[in-house]
């Protein structure tokens, strides 16, 4: 205690409030990590519920004295995760969450003198409910409500009405559906409902957006669709093959190649008759025979007729063209110089040379080969030498990162200037809890003090210490302490002292 006193006399008023500060800080951070550590953990023990369930599950747990937390507006419920999975058994004993959605639990009570058009009603009402069940499985789906329309069948087939869908989303914020995600709802929507086509089912979200695609695909609008989509993949399908040839052949950017494909979606039938008159096929023969007797004695006499027709054979065929066929093809491909490195006076040049025919033909070749080229198809293939601007290709790659490049240099000063300002403080810090040494009234030098000096010492010299208020370092303090043992060493044990030094001389030499 008389030490941690005496430190704190030679502390300043300011190191004082320093650590004073510090102290109370680390006491804080202290308690609230306790704090954040007692605490319990929580789990969500429901969520997406409505007002109905939440209120419900809470009086619950109101009265099981079960602490609990409510998040996302109140639409989720959080409980201590020790106590979890018992509360999920209790709230579905209960039959909690019971009032968001309903399915074929409706089938469940037996309803004795329930009419046929009741039923019919609850069965539409389950199917909605279990479909909505099935879409809230979806990450971007928060929410869903889904009508079906089943008209009355008609008695002549050409005055019955299709079968309709409507599906209305509330997406979670930031996650919008994606077109796939949309197609495979209506999908799933037309496979559960009987005598319903995915054409017919409409996707909306809760700002009334057309998700779901409005061109029925047998449309005119849906097939230009269609084909577009089509004719965009196969040229990024063959324009991918000539790339992939021509970057191994060349390297990594040093080619560029565009295909453009012609599709043919002409629906075409053909029923074709073929005849053969050279060989022609025997249809019926007819053989007749006549016997006439001339006397008794003799033989009758026998004359045949033979009829046999012939009929041309005939070949029937059906042909039914395949629809987007490749009509003609047009590929672009350019071609940088190649690069030649030279070593001039050590220091090495590339420059930038055009390629001979010999290789441009090559080049040519391996395009025909990736996209197939058909001749009879009046395909064009063009294959081009000349130089890339690099240049201009480098500014715009700046120019395009420099953001990028801006918000990393700007985290990368900011975290230089933090360490700078961390060092400064930790090196004033230690700075000003460097050791005083507090000057006494008078300093023994030998065996005398430094007031009272003996006359005729030459040996004898005042030693001039700072005043309190300068800082001394610890060095200088043992320095001077060292030095004062030695000399009253000398004094007391001369000879002692003197052997010692002819040692030192002896050993040097």
């Amino acid at each position: 205690m008389n030490q941690f006193a005496d430190f704190l006399r030679r502390l300043s008023g300011t190191q004082k409030v320093l650590i004073g500060t510090v102290t109370i800080a680390v006491f804080i951070g202290v308690m609230a990590l306790v704090n954040v550590v007692s605490k319990p953990s929580y789990g969500v023990l429901f969520s997406n519920l409505n007002e109905q369930d939440a209120s419900k599950i809470v009086q619950v747990l109101k009265e099981k004295t079960v602490p609990f937390m409510l998040d996302d507006n109140g639409k989720t419920i959080l409980v201590p995760k020790d106590k979890l999975y018992e509360l999920r058994l209790d709230m579905a004993s209960a039959g909690l969450p019971n009032s968001s959605i309903i399915g074929y639990e409706i089938f469940d009570r037996t309803n004795l003198g329930i009419s046929d058009f009741v039923q019919k009603i609850n069965y539409r009402r389950a199917l909605e409910g279990e479909l909505a069940r099935t879409i809230l499985i979806l990450n971007e789906v928060e929410g869903v409500r889904v009508h079906i329309v089943t008209p009355e069948k008609a008695l002549f087939k050409e005055d019955e009405k299709q079968t309709t869908a409507s599906v209305v989303l509330k997406l979670k914020s930031g996650k919008p559906l994606k077109r796939e995600a949309a197609q495979g709802i209506s999908h799933l929507v037309a496979s559960s409902v009987e005598g319903l086509d995915a054409s017919n089912v409409t996707i909306l979200d809760t700002r009334g957006n057309v998700l779901s695609e409005t061109n029925k695909s047998n449309s005119l609008a849906g097939m230009t669709s269609t084909q577009y989509e089509l004719q965009q993949k196969v040229e990024s399908y063959l324009a991918h093959k000539a790339q992939a040839m021509m970057d191994g052949a060349l390297g990594m950017g040093n080619s560029i190649v565009q295909v453009n494909a012609e599709l043919d979606f002409r629906q075409v039938e053909r029923n074709q008759e073929q005849y053969d008159s050279e060989n022609p096929s025997i249809r019926s023969e007819q053989t007749t025979e006549e016997k006439t007797i001339i006397r008794d004695s003799l033989p009758p006499s026998t004359r045949s007729n033979s009829v046999t027709n012939y009929e041309i054979s005939k070949t029937v065929e059906h042909i039914v063209e395949n629809v987007g066929n490749i009509k003609r093809l047009s590929v672009a491909a350019i071609v940088n110089d190649k690069a030649v490195t030279k070593e001039v006076g050590g220091v090495k040049n590339t420059e930038y040379k055009g390629r001979t025919a010999d290789e441009m033909s090559r080049l040519t070749e391996i395009v025909k080969s990736s996209v197939g080229f058909n001749p009879t198809r009046n395909d064009d293939i063009s294959v081009v030498n000349m130089p890339f601007d690099t240049m201009n290709e480098q500014l715009l790659i700046t120019e395009e990162q420099t953001p990028q490049q801006w918000n990393d240099i700007a985290v990368k000063v900011v975290l230089i200037l933090a360490m700078g300002a961390a060092i400064f403080i930790i090196r004033s810090l230690l700075n000003r809890l460097k050791f005083k040494v507090i000057e006494p009234e008078d300093v023994m030098w030998g065996n005398k003090i430094s007031g009272e000096l003996g006359q005729g010492s030459p040996q004898s010299k005042r030693l001039h210490l700072p005043n309190m208020e300068d800082e001394v370092p610890i060095e200088v303090v043992m320095k001077a302490e060292r030095r004062n043992q030695i000399q009253e060493y000398v004094k007391k044990q001369p000879d002692e002292a003197s052997r010692l030094i002819k040692v030192w001389l002896s050993e040097e030499v």
